[in-house]
């Protein structure tokens, strides 16, 4: 099966995740039927394992791209607990140090905060 081949995005539909759900039950009750007990059993244990590829699939999937994204962090490992872990520098300051970003940013938002203000209490005149 080809990797490079763009994803089909009409499938799964877009729906509900709570809907999406239900139509599992629906289908399921429709698929007992007339269908005995190990029929049921053996065809049920037959979507758990699909089920289960899929998902061992896309775990792998996504343990590699991470990898090659670089963004794979256990927080348990030993560089992490000697101070390289993702709320540090590789020379181990915290990332408050960049506190003159973060105060740029607040300030920003409350100019943004007060120009809704006006343009709110210029719409209600």
């Amino acid at each position: 099966m080809p990797h490079n081949t763009p994803p089909n995005t009409n499938f799964p539909p877009n729906l509900d995740p709570t809907a999406f759900s239900f139509t599992a039950i629906l289908i399921g009750a429709a698929l007992t039927g007339d269908l005995n007990v190990n029929e049921q059993n053996a065809i049920g244990n037959w979507f758990m394992l699909v089920g289960q590829y899929m998902v061992t699939c896309a775990g792998q999937q996504q343990l590699i791209e991470s990898r090659i994204e670089k963004n794979n962090i256990n927080i348990n490992s030993k560089k992490s607990k000697q101070g390289f872990g993702p709320f540090t520098t590789a020379s181990n300051k915290s990332n408050q140090t960049h506190r003159d970003e973060i105060d740029f940013i607040l300030q920003e938002i409350q100019k943004m905060e007060n120009e809704l203000k006006n343009l709110k209490k210029n719409s209600n005149s």
